[in-house]
Formats: structure tokens, C-alpha cells, sequence
């Protein structure tokens, strides 16, 4: 059995779920709340969890019990309110596009499945797919952005292109939400794990690089490929569910990226680590 196999077999989601995005979702029950809650809450998880988790939590409470239904409505002192809260480099007009996009996106498919469908090729991963669906995304808000010109840096943050070296971690690991099952994770779309691409952030491109898995240490889209091979290794038909405990032995274990012996002597990991045996 891999390490890997060993970690994330016994690895207690519950327990770190409020340290994680993955959160905001559930705290709804009906399928349509939970899809877009998942990819508002996946799309704004950066930088800090102490950071991003206030933001999400006004967001959710401003749009209500119903946020899908609130979306489709369109009420803008509704979104306005929900949005109000600047983060980083987001400005709440920036927010407000975001909500504006994906309540259009509602009114016109029924869902963003819906969406995604309509432009997945069934290719061997979901770069494709992915590509499409935040194209027509990007579009609805930057025709609904107060300043796009301004702006539109902030919202290609927000939509990012599939096509240059960007790893597209929060929107891989909203895929990596709605078609997992188990974990902790929704499995609510009709899309088959074996596709899935490595969600792959500054924690989980350390932890591969650590196990020999990718060439370098650094968050990229070559990252995420090399860390979605290795690990269809392991598991083809469902390589990205160890994402969860792989990114948490750096959130909530504190993996530094080289030996520190109070953290790495209670790693399941260490003994495939780089560090532990160097």
C-alpha cells in the first residue's frame, strides 16, 4: 500500500473541514444551493483560510437560505450587500460580476452542469471543458462589470484562462468537489473521477515534489499534470482523492518544505519524503 493510500484512508475530513472551502457548501441541502455555494466558495478560496472564511460567510449570509434562487432573482441590493466585502485585490464590483455571471448562467441553463456540459469534448482530462465553461463565465461578468476595462485583470483572476501555465487549482478543485463522492466531497455531476486534473496548490505541489512526484516545488499547470499522472499511478479511476489530505498536511500539519523535526516526525509521509531522509 502507498503512503498516500495509508494517509488519506485514515484521514479524518470532518476534523479539518473548518479549515477548508469545502465547508460552505455544506451547509446547504439542495442541490442547486450546494452547486453554486461550492463554486463561489472554490473561487474565492485564496490566500488565507482566516482571510477568505469571513468574506464567504457574509456572502452566503447576505444571499440567504436560497443563494441559487437569490442569483436567478437578481435583486441588486441583494448582490450589492453580497458583495460588499473587499478581499486582496477583489473590489466589490469585481464580486458583483461574479454573482451577476452565474445568476445568468442559471437563468439561461438551469444550472452551471449545465454549463459545463455544453462544452465538455469527453477528453481524456477536464482542461477543455474547464476552458469553455469559464470562458462563457468571464464573458457574462465582464458584460456585467461596472469598470471592465479597469477591472478586467481582476476578473481573468476570477476566470482564468486554461491555456497558459496557470495550474487553475480553485477551479480544479471545484471539479474535484462535484464529481467526487465520498471525502467529504458532493458528487453531484454526472463526471468521471478518472478525468479529474490534480487541484494543485503551493501545499500540494510541495507535498508532491517531496514524494518525488513532480519536477519542481512550484504551483503550475505542468505541476498539476505531473501530479495527476503520478498519482493515476495509484489510483487511475480516482487520482485526485487524496487532494484533501495531501493539501492538509501543509494547512493544518504545517509542512514547511524542508525537515522540521516537531512537524516531520508526526508526518504519515516521511518516509518517502525528500527532506525526512535527506
Amino acid at each position: 500500500m502507498h503512503l498516500l493510500e495509508r494517509l488519506s484512508g485514515g484521514f479524518d475530513v470532518s476534523a479539518h473541514l473548518r479549515r477548508d472551502p469545502l465547508q460552505f457548501p455544506h451547509r446547504f441541502d439542495d442541490p442547486a444551493d450546494v452547486e453554486v455555494a461550492a463554486f463561489l466558495a472554490a473561487t474565492l478560496a485564496f490566500g488565507r483560510v482566516a482571510a477568505f472564511v469571513p468574506v464567504l460567510d457574509h456572502l452566503f449570509g447576505a444571499l440567504g437560505q436560497a443563494p441559487a434562487a437569490a442569483l436567478i432573482e437578481g435583486d441588486t441590493t441583494v448582490i450589492a450587500d453580497a458583495a460588499s466585502r473587499r478581499y486582496r485585490w477583489l473590489e466589490p464590483v469585481d464580486l458583483a460580476a461574479l454573482l451577476t455571471a452565474v445568476g445568468a448562467t442559471l437563468r439561461a441553463r438551469g444550472s452551471l452542469q449545465a454549463l459545463f456540459d455544453a462544452g465538455d469534448d469527453g477528453g481524456e482530462d477536464t482542461w477543455a471543458a474547464l476552458g469553455a465553461f469559464l470562458g462563457q463565465l468571464k464573458a457574462d461578468a465582464m458584460a456585467a462589470h461596472a469598470e471592465p476595462e479597469r477591472r478586467s485583470r481582476a476578473v481573468a483572476f476570477l476566470f482564468p484562462s486554461v491555456r497558459g501555465a496557470a495550474a487553475c487549482k480553485r477551479q480544479h478543485l471545484f471539479l474535484r468537489w462535484m464529481a467526487r463522492r465520498d471525502g467529504g466531497d458532493l458528487g453531484l455531476w454526472d463526471l468521471p473521477t478518472r478525468r479529474l486534473v490534480m487541484p494543485c496548490d503551493v501545499h500540494t505541489a510541495r507535498i508532491g515534489h517531496a514524494l518525488g512526484f513532480t519536477s519542481k516545488p512550484e504551483s503550475s499547470r505542468r505541476t498539476a499534470n505531473e501530479l495527476t499522472v503520478a498519482l493515476r499511478r495509484i489510483d487511475p479511476e480516482d487520482p485526485v482523492r487524496f487532494d484533501f489530505a495531501m493539501a492538509h498536511v501543509g494547512i493544518s500539519s504545517g509542512c514547511k518544505g524542508r525537515r522540521v523535526d516537531p512537524i516531520c516526525s508526526g508526518c504519515g509521509l516521511r518516509e518517502a519524503c525528500r527532506w525526512w531522509g535527506g
